[in-house]
């Protein structure tokens, strides 16, 4: 059998390619091994922790038209690089802050001094007022946070009213002190012959000058006009103006003297008990003998 070698240009495609030079890295002659693709995923470094601000909320309180401080950095904290947490003033300073009033206060007017905020409300204002602060660290680029400061005001405390001076006083004329009124003295007949005198007799019980010792009989009529009564129900005898009076006609009568003075005009002094004219109001001792 003749066979038949045909010449001519030798063609392959670009798949046969690969494959060939595939298998030309599988030789173990000095060939170089295809090169491994690693198919895991890149994992991206984490980022650095930053600071940041944590800022507490404020309260306060203060009085009408009256200015107050407000410390409102105090309580703020910072979270650093390594996430401790401290003070902010404390871990950063004040010259590493930025202090400023974000939204002013509705009924009063808020400003920064140093590392506090001051506060006054308006004159006259009580109630509810609030305004917010802002802090940013210096070259933090975008390091900062706000908070708010409540603020409560009270009534305006009222002025005391002045008292008055005192109105001079009108000098007072002295009020004359009015004449003591003498009382007239009470009305006191030592015997029936000062109520005779006096033109007082007979004195009635309840009149002036009235007395127990005028009205020997009990009658309620002291110094009664001189009589005596007859043994017949005659009618009184003579008087005597010396005070005396005795018995008329013949009846008996008794004798009676008004007083010593009587007696001594009708020549009968001394009168002993038993006696006619004897009475206990001329014999003032009580010995029995009257007008000694």
């Amino acid at each position: 059998m003749t066979s038949r070698t045909t010449r001519g240009p030798l063609r392959m495609s670009a798949a046969a390619a690969v494959l060939a030079l595939a298998l030309t890295g599988c030789e173990g002659d000095g060939a170089q091994d295809a090169k491994a693709v690693d198919s895991s995923p890149t994992v991206s470094a984490s980022p650095t922790p930053e600071r940041r601000l944590a800022l507490t909320d404020d309260t306060a309180t203060a009085r009408a038209g009256e200015r107050i401080t407000v410390e409102a950095l105090d309580n703020d904290s910072v979270t650093g690089e390594d996430g401790a947490e401290g003070p902010l003033l404390d871990t950063l300073g004040p010259a590493h802050l930025t202090l400023t009033v974000d939204v002013p206060p509705g009924q009063g007017v808020a400003a920064v001094d140093g590392t506090s905020l001051t506060y006054t409300p308006k004159a006259g204002y009580s109630g509810e007022d609030e305004f917010t602060y802002r802090v940013a660290v210096k070259g933090g680029k975008g390091i900062t946070d706000v908070a708010v400061v409540r603020v409560t005001v009270s009534e305006p405390t009222p002025s005391p009213t002045p008292t008055p001076p005192p109105a001079p006083k009108a000098k007072l004329k002295p009020t004359p002190t009015p004449a003591r009124k003498t009382e007239a003295p009470s009305v006191y007949y030592e015997n029936c012959d000062a109520a005779r005198a006096a033109g007082a007799a007979p004195v009635h019980r309840g009149e002036p000058g009235y007395a127990a010792h005028l009205d020997r009989d009990n009658d309620g009529v002291g110094c009664e006009p001189y009589g005596s009564s007859g043994s017949g129900g005659g009618s009184s005898g003579g008087s005597s103006s010396n005070g005396s009076s005795s018995g008329g006609g013949g009846g008996g009568g008794s004798t009676y003297y008004a007083n010593c003075t009587a007696v001594r005009a009708a020549g009968a002094a001394p009168i002993h008990r038993g006696e006619p004219g004897y009475a206990s109001h001329l014999d003032r001792d009580g010995d029995g003998v009257a007008c000694e």
